[in-house]
């Protein structure tokens, strides 16, 4: 089997708080992956790493089999893209100026981008905001914005922080079968969610975050036998132990 990415003994502390644990974890080639975990569990940290935007202090990172080093920034950069919680944009720029910035940065900007452009746009209903400046842009339109322009990177590995995190449930819909069609062309997809169900019908292989730990990964097949008798919440919550709820602090309720 062939790895997307491939992550060793990886740790990350603020101010001697550590927020990732000794992490390893590689994932498929050319699948959706979901990372699942409660909030502060170390999520956006790691994928801030992943992407480059974050140093850890421990371990490895291979991105399509080249260590994540400056000596390979710029290679490992031109294949990977990200929409992050919140988005990176820029805020004067109008939503075609960032889409086609952006492109031009990866080197897609090819003959059809507009055409791509208006199709994305107007599937995602944010066509009437192409040349509206993105500060004036509702949250779930920045979100599908930012999507938008991450899919015409034509990255190999896509990077999705919480990326239905205020967007609604027409676009949800659509942004998985987007996400879908990636994966059928060969595009890895990692996916950072708390949103459980989401994740359990979208992910092929999914793993639990817990406290800057792995707890475990759950491959398809392993999924479907844990599934034949409880749902991915039931096993999420066994993980990380929610006998501890605190729900005796509502008896007053």
């Amino acid at each position: 089997m062939t790895f997307a990415l491939s992550v060793k003994n990886l740790g990350k502390s603020y101010e001697n708080e550590d927020v990732l644990k000794d992490l390893t974890l590689d994932v498929p080639e050319g699948s959706i992956f979901g990372l699942i975990g409660p909030n502060g569990a170390g999520k956006s940290t790691f994928i801030g790493i992943l992407t480059g935007l974050l140093k850890q202090n421990t371990g490895l990172v291979e991105i399509n089999g080249k260590p994540m080093e400056p000596a390979n920034e710029l290679e490992i950069k031109k294949e990977i893209t990200s929409v992050l919680q919140p988005p990176l944009l820029f805020e004067n720029f109008t939503s075609y100026e960032f889409t086609t910035y952006v492109c031009e940065m990866y080197g897609t900007a090819g003959s059809d981008l507009n055409d791509k452009i208006n199709s994305l746009f107007t599937y995602f209903e944010i066509d009437e905001y192409l040349y509206v400046t993105i500060r004036q842009l509702s949250s779930g339109s920045r979100k599908k914005l930012a999507f938008c322009t991450a899919i015409l990177t034509e990255p190999k590995i896509l990077f999705l922080d919480e990326p239905f995190e205020s967007v609604d449930v027409i676009s949800i819909g659509r942004m998985k079968t987007l996400i879908r069609k990636l994966r059928d062309n060969g595009v890895t997809v990692f996916i950072t969610s708390h949103i459980l169900e989401v994740v359990e019908n979208l992910c092929d292989d999914i793993a639990i975050l817990h406290k800057g730990k792995i707890l475990a990964y759950l491959d398809a097949e392993t999924r479907r036998e844990l599934q034949k008798d409880s749902t991915l919440n039931d096993i999420f919550e066994e993980y990380i132990d929610m006998r501890d709820s605190g729900d005796e602090l509502l008896d007053w309720l």
